[in-house]
Parts: C-alpha cells; structure tokens; sequence
C-alpha cells in the first residue's frame, strides 16, 4: 500500500498553481495540504497526488489544484458565490394539511379544449392478484364491494363502446331479484347465461348479457325465457370486462354518488400498468361531462411525489436537488388540494398542475430523496407555501406580483449567483440569443391588441434581479404596446424575462438566460448548489423561498 504523507512546504514547481495567482485567503492551507505516493516529488503529475482533510479522509486529486484558506479547491471548480449562504438547520415546526392522498386525474374532462378523457381504460396488475372493486368516500376512504381475480381488466361506460376484441353493448337484462352481499350475487350470476353482478345505488343485482340496442335486449330477454327488465345504465355506469374480451365481468353504477374504484390486490405493494406506464395506489374511473372516462389515480402523498420528482429532475441529479425537489412537490400539491373537485380530483398528472408519470423514471436515489424528507412541506406563517419552481433563471428569480398576479412575502426575487456554474452542455437554455425583426414583432404583437406598423423601438424596464417586467414597443408612428409581467417573454416566444435588448441593423437583439416564468426555486440553480457547493436542500429551499420554515407535516 502507498504511503501517502503530508507536504508541508509547496514543492511541485510546475503541478501547483500558488493560491495568490487564482484565488484569494491565505496562501498558508489551513486545514488540508497535497501528499504523493510516498516520495517528496510527485512522479506521476496529479493524477497520483492524494487530497488529505482537515478530519483526515482521503480522495484522489485527479486534476489540478490550489490550496487555499479553506482547503484544496480544484481549478475550474466555481468559486463561491458572491451572495451569502443560506442558513441551514431544521426548525422544529408543524403545519396542518388537508389529506394523505392525492387525487391525480391522469386522463379527464375539464373543458372541451381540456379533454382527454378515453373510451375505454386498460389495467394489469404487475405486482399482484387482482383487485378489489368499490368506491372512495369523501374521506378519501375505500369501500370494497366485489372481487375478482382476473389480472387484466377493461373499464368502459355503459354505452355501446367498440373494443378490439368486438363491442360492448350498453343493454342488458336485469334480473329482479335483489342482493345484499357480492358472493351471493356472483353464485347467482353464474347459473345465469352470460350473467354477471351489478352494484346499482348500493343493492346487487345479476345481469345478463350485453346487446347493442333495447329492442335487441328484449328479443334476447323472449327468447330465453328470463324474467326481469330490459336495462341500460345511468350516464355515470361503469362496465369492468376482461381485456381481450367482451366479456363483462361487473358494473358500477351510484349516480352521482359514487364512482367505480379499482384497488389492485398484492402480498406486497401493488404496482399497476396503465398505459404503458406503472402506478402505485388505486384507480377511479367516472363519466363526467362527456361520455368517455375520467380516469383518476388516487394514491399516497410520497408516492405521488416519487411520481413527480423524477419527471421535474432527472433521478441521477445530486440527492440534495432531490429533496428540494420533494419538498417542492409536496408543498405544492399541499396547497392546490381539491383545484380541480369539480372534475372529480385534486390535481392533473400534467404541466397545469406538476408533470406526473407514475414509478416509471423513479430510482432508488431519487425515491431516497422522498423518503428523507417524507412529511415535510415548505412554510410560511403557520401555513404551507406555494412552491412554484421553474427550469433556470438566467442569474435572477422575481417578485411573485411581477409575473403573475398575488405578491406573496416568500416569492421575492433573488438574484442568483449559483446557477452559473451548470455546465452549457447541460442547460441548453443557459445562455440564448433571438434576433426579430420590427415586422415579426409587430406580428407577435397583433394578439396582445397591438394595430401598429413595424415596431421601431423596444424599451424594457427592468426590476431588481435584472429580470424585465415591462416593455413598451414603439412603431414609427408612435402606435404602441405595452407588454408586463410573464406577457413580457410569452407574447414573443422568449424563454424567460431574463434579457437585454438592443438594436442592430433594423433587428432587434434579445439576449438572455433561463427557462420558465422565474418565480420560485430554479431546478438548475438547485443542481448547481448541491453539486458544485456542497449545499443540502434545507438551504436551497431558504434561498429561493424568503423567509421561509421546513416544517414537519399533521393532519388537520
């Protein structure tokens, strides 16, 4: 084994840059000097020096380096930033929310320009054995009401509804004989030619085939001799059939008093595919305002957040970016509870509320993140904090009120040191240049009520992180807009507010940095803090986030 010993006095002429050329402190290292492989010169460069701690850990140097007051730093590392530390600790504080579970509509009806609702719904258990069928109460409870064992299940409306493996038909004969109990039903539903059980408004019922009209369901009902009365369901019924088949298998169906739920059943923690990606929790399917299904995954807050954090930041990212991350989720999540309750759920899986994608991209690296911080949310004043966050700022977030609407005291605009040293590699929108014309302005410009000719003059007003907040345009003529808040970068296709203009030949420069409206925590800012200067999440939340608590989560 190598000995690896301190050196004292600085001895490697040409491997060495001395700390007065590159940085500044002392020129005496404090807390940690170079060792070699045992001889007072280096035989083979750097690459064979040792950096030894002041607590005595070891690494390899690997590269180049100063000493100085603080250490060994390696050249071409960032240096510290000019705006001070963040305060770290944990603060000891709670804060009540509203639930445990979050609501996620995966696919919905919002509004017809919002609708991706689907004519039907596929389900397989990866891990598990089947599912419990039921319903969730307004405490965010499950009630189960039948069982099956089939792994690969099919959900569509009641209506006549094209499968691959043929149509189902939304006429049925029912039965009328009533149940209270779903074994009794499903033994009955089994002496039934192509009988299966109903739960409709709380009483069990068999049911028996499926037709695609009433006049083809009555003919059937003639012919077999059954009693009972042609049935179709209500505009909120729920048919559950077999993949691959057109075989129903049950049917749900409560008004609007319920929704069919779908609990997948598992020694071990159950894991779903649904479209081509995987879920924990459970499943809600209900027909809103159209006739496709609104299909919601209802599933533990850190599950949702393991969700989420992997598709806001890569898995690989430092563990510290993570857990900001998390908390960032989580609090914000806390704080839109309920947003969209008249579709049926909480939040959407996409960028109107926070991109979620299920377990698909989670790591054990990033579900660690979750883990560590489970429970914790992001505070102000007794109350949960909306954590807005974005991709980069370009070297400043803003004040809340200047982008959007609200002036919030924890979203003030700070000017941002750190994300500078993400690689450009790494963040294509770190730096960007648009050139546009007077015309394309003014073309730009025609949404916004502009009626002018080719603009001739663009006067930003800047706010206090360099971020502009105002532009007035200008055409020869004097006709002009005035563009604020987000508008300033959205009405003309601009990354961010972070920008210069200037003119150039009749083109007008716009040069800038970041992506996103720069309202909250930057996700490269927050890479770039845990991985260039050893910072952990508690002080990547306290930097973007004024003022702000990390407070221990109680349910109200």
């Amino acid at each position: 084994m190598k000995q690896k010993r301190k050196i004292f006095s600085i001895l490697l002429a040409g491997f060495l840059v001395l700390p007065s050329v590159l940085c500044t402190g002392k020129a005496e290292a404090d807390n940690a000097v170079y060792v070699n492989d045992g001889g007072s010169v280096l035989s083979g460069g750097l690459s064979s020096a040792y950096a030894v701690g002041g607590n005595g850990s070891v690494s390899a140097a690997g590269g180049t380096y100063v000493i100085t007051g603080d250490g060994i730093q390696q050249i071409g590392q960032p240096s510290a930033p000019t705006t001070g530390v963040p305060e770290d600790g944990d603060d000891g504080t709670t804060v009540k929310v509203k639930v445990s579970t979050a609501r996620v509509g995966l696919y919905y009806y919002y509004s017809d320009k919002r609708n991706t609702a689907l004519s039907f719904a596929n389900l397989e258990n990866k891990v598990g054995s089947g599912y419990q069928l039921g319903y969730y109460d307004s405490a965010r409870c499950f009630h189960s009401v039948a069982s099956t064992g089939v792994t690969t299940l099919t959900m569509t409306p009641d209506l006549n509804t094209a499968l691959p493996a043929g149509t189902v038909g939304a006429y049925h004969i029912k039965l009328p004989t009533a149940y209270t109990d779903f074994i009794s039903v499903q033994k009955a539903a089994a002496k039934c030619p192509g009988g299966f059980p109903a739960y409709i408004n709380g009483t069990y019922y068999v049911m028996s085939g499926n037709y695609q009209s009433a006049n083809a369901a009555a003919a059937a009902k003639a012919a077999s001799g059954l009693s009972g009365d042609v049935f179709t369901g209500s505009a909120r019924s729920v048919l559950v059939t077999k993949t691959g088949t057109t075989t129903i298998l049950f049917e749900f169906d409560c008004g609007t008093s319920a929704n069919l739920a779908v609990h997948p059943v598992s020694s071990s923690k159950a894991v779903t595919w649904f479209k081509n990606l995987t879920y924990y929790g459970d499943f809600e399917y209900f027909r809103c305002a159209s006739d496709k299904l609104t299909v919601i995954n209802i599933v533990n807050i850190e599950d949702y957040v393991k969700g989420v954090v992997t598709v806001e930041m890569s898995s690989s990212w430092p563990v510290e970016a993570l857990k900001a991350q998390a908390l960032c989720a989580r609090s914000y999540f806390a704080t839109n509870v309920n947003t969209y309750a008249a579709y049926g759920f909480d939040v959407t899986a996409d960028t109107y509320s926070q991109a979620y994608r299920g377990t698909g991209s989670a790591s054990l690296n990033s579900d660690a993140a979750v883990d560590a911080t489970a429970g914790e949310y992001v505070t102000y004043g007794g109350a949960v904090c909306s954590t807005l966050f974005f991709s980069s700022d370009g070297g400043g977030t803003e004040n809340s009120e200047n982008i959007f609407t609200s002036p919030l005291p924890y979203l003030r605009g700070v000017c941002d040191t750190y994300e500078a040293a993400v690689p450009d590699s790494m963040n294509r929108y770190k730096s960007w240049e648009y050139d546009l014309t007077g015309a394309q302005l003014a073309v730009k410009l025609k949404n916004y009520g502009y009626c002018g000719g080719d603009v001739t003059s663009v006067q930003p007003c800047y706010s206090n992180t360099n971020n502009v907040i105002k532009l007035v345009l200008t055409d020869a003529n004097g006709a002009s807009a005035t563009l604020t808040k987000l508008s300033c970068s959205s009405a003309l296709g601009l990354p961010s507010v972070h920008y210069t203009v200037t003119q150039s030949a009749g083109t007008f420069v716009f040069k800038g940095g970041g992506w996103g409206h720069n309202v909250g925590m930057s996700q490269f800012g927050a890479y770039a803090m845990a991985q260039f200067y050893n910072l952990n999440y508690r002080q990547i939340i306290r930097f973007y986030y004024t003022g702000v608590n990390i407070s221990d989560g109680v349910m109200a």
